[in-house]
């Protein structure tokens, strides 16, 4: 790779060989993980079995915590691929590529195509995207279809900006339309293009409104206000004000999450930080043409986003994936060449490592090595004092909690630590999953 500019003839080949190398390659390696995977991949297998498609169920109960765009792309792939970790994760892999493409685009409208180049290869440089790309959870696809919304927008496709916005919503919720639309809006505003009546288009509000809501509407009549709780109150409001405080971290979480994830361009941070102290005064003098520097409007795209998940009460890593494009065609423009091919390099060897490392973890997890007992369907099962989700995957039915005084099942999954309460079962299994010890007792 002695210059990027030998590369942009084929430049497509180009983005689909590294998004394959970077977002897919080995996404079948390891089983899949607790809690998300698991509760994703059961109502696939469910929705599968039963053809029951608009239901979304977790062990043997309605899931509503999350909408179904995600499980209905997966019985599409794994009705052509087979039910198994890389028809499900390569839904993820795909919306990566999706976004890098996407990314690509929207920065050659603003900058040059080897600018525009080097956005979307930031994004394969970022070892969060590699693991999320490869996780079986909705986030990757809601910024498929939030980024895709915001090029589409801005390339005055109207009409499809707005069914993205509505697939957006069925992904994860109202977040799908609300941060994208706000995004455009300040495009639209540092372009001075106040003319809003094409970007509200009727006939692509009727469609986002038709496509987001008739899902919702649906299971707001089927199960009435214990959905509506659960969802909109519980997962989007209180979730985010702090009512109900679940994944409840520091405000500076995400300085943190993003200095590891980027954590190649933090010289590039510094020398932003100078360089902004240096002119402080010039920008303030000149804050209105500073509205009208191509970057402005993605400065602003990162930094609302970022400011948005920050405020929020409830925190998880994977929330802030929306302000990676922006930050990468901010980057673009202040990396030199040479050092992007370093890191491009690093990233490379780093991410064979990792795949690697996950073969050789994959081995000695506890889920690995107790698939083998519990597809057997005649067998009893049930969890005490905790829940490995992936595993009602793998049994291909529900494992329900066991209560004292209840019939002993054939086996038990527990903890290490409650090993003692069953003096009367033999230990077939003991292994860690991340870091926490696990056994497989043979009760009967």
């Amino acid at each position: 790779m002695n210059n990027l500019k030998n590369y942009i003839k084929n430049r497509y080949f180009f983005l689909f060989l590294f998004s394959f190398v970077f977002f897919i390659l080995g996404n079948w390696f390891f089983s899949l993980t607790s809690p998300d995977e698991g509760k994703n991949a059961f109502p696939v297998l469910h929705m599968l079995q039963t053809k029951n498609f608009l239901i979304p169920y977790y062990n043997c109960q309605p899931r509503f915590e999350k909408p179904p765009m995600l499980y209905w792309l997966s019985v599409i792939t794994s009705s052509i691929f087979g039910l198994n970790e890389f028809s499900l994760r390569i839904i993820s892999g795909i919306s990566a590529t999706g976004i890098l493409f996407f990314t690509y685009l929207i920065a050659k409208k603003y900058f040059s195509e080897k600018k525009a180049l080097i956005s979307a290869l930031i994004l394969v440089t970022i070892p969060h995207i590699w693991v999320e790309a490869r996780a079986f959870t909705p986030e990757m696809l809601l910024n498929f279809f939030s980024v895709g919304a915001v090029y589409l927008f801005l390339s005055e496709k109207i009409i499809w900006g707005w069914i993205f916005l509505a697939l957006a919503v069925l992904t994860k919720g109202p977040v799908g339309f609300i941060l994208p639309l706000i995004v455009v809006l300040g495009f639209k505003i540092c372009e001075k293009d106040l003319k809003l009546s094409k970007l509200f288009n009727i006939k692509g509000i009727l469609l986002f409104l038709l496509i987001s809501t008739s899902w919702y509407l649906y299971m707001l009549i089927y199960f009435g206000y214990a959905y509506f709780y659960k969802f909109f109150l519980y997962e989007n409001i209180y979730r985010y004000f702090g009512q109900k405080s679940i994944h409840s971290y520091p405000f500076y979480y995400y300085f943190i999450v993003l200095l590891l994830a980027t954590f190649f361009y933090i010289p590039t941070y510094v020398k932003l930080v100078f360089k902004i102290k240096q002119n402080l005064n010039n920008f303030i003098n000149n804050y209105s043409k500073i509205l009208l520097h191509p970057l402005f409007p993605f400065v602003f795209w990162f930094v609302f986003v970022f400011i948005f998940y920050t405020l929020a009460k409830n925190k998880l890593h994977h929330y802030i994936l929306f302000c990676y494009p922006p930050l990468a065609v901010i980057l673009a423009n202040y990396l030199s060449e040479k050092y992007f091919k370093t890191v491009l390099i690093f990233s490379c060897f780093l991410l064979i490592f990792s795949l690697i490392s996950f073969c050789s973890y994959e081995k000695k997890r506890f889920v690995y090595k107790v698939k083998p007992f519990i597809i057997n369907p005649s067998r009893s099962i049930k969890f005490y004092n905790t829940e490995i989700s992936c595993l009602t995957f793998y049994a291909k039915r529900c494992i329900f909690k066991y209560k004292d005084k209840e019939p002993m099942p054939d086996l038990i999954i527990t903890k290490k630590k409650f090993e003692k309460n069953f003096s009367n079962c033999k230990k077939l299994i003991e292994a860690s999953e991340f870091g926490r010890s696990y056994i497989l007792l043979q009760c009967r």
